[in-house]
Formats: C-alpha cells, structure tokens, sequence
C-alpha cells in the first residue's frame, strides 16, 4: 500500500470515529434535556441509534470535504504562479 491510500484510510476511520463521537454527545444531551418519565426505553434506544447513525453520516461528510480540501489544494500546488506586476 501507497502512503497516499494508507493516509485515506486513516482521514476515514478519524472522520467517522469523530462522527460517532459526536453522536454519542448529542444522544447525552438529548437524555439529560428529556426527562425519565417522558420517555420509554424503545425511545432511548432508537434515539441512540440515530444518534449514532447520523454522527457515521456527519463523519463521512467530514471525509468528503477534507478529500475535496487536499484534492484543491493539490490543483492550486501545480498552478504556475502569476509574477507581480512591476512597479514604475
């Protein structure tokens, strides 16, 4: 493996560890913002479950944009350079 496939598959696992952990403290704030009596135990647990798949999707969204990013900034690095116009 290239070190450029080796440093995607790293970005991914981030990305999406980052996405779960965010899930996971938005589904914290949810249990502490509704109170017990106003909840059953399917409704957390199919709460934490969208939490979580949507911190996934969050984290696949932070890949695509960070492999946008380096895919820009790559096009920019080859660009030549302008010269600066001479001053009179």
């Amino acid at each position: 493996m290239s070190a450029k496939v080796v440093s995607i598959i790293v970005l991914l696992v981030l990305s999406v560890a980052v996405g779960c952990a965010l899930g996971e403290w938005f589904y914290r704030l949810y249990l502490s913002a509704i109170p017990p009596v106003g909840q059953s135990q399917f409704n957390a647990q199919a709460a934490h479950f969208a939490f979580i798949t949507y911190g996934v999707g969050v984290g696949v969204v932070m890949f695509v944009w960070s492999l946008l990013g380096m895919a820009v900034s790559g096009i920019m690095s080859k660009m030549p350079k302008r010269e600066a116009p001479a001053k009179a």
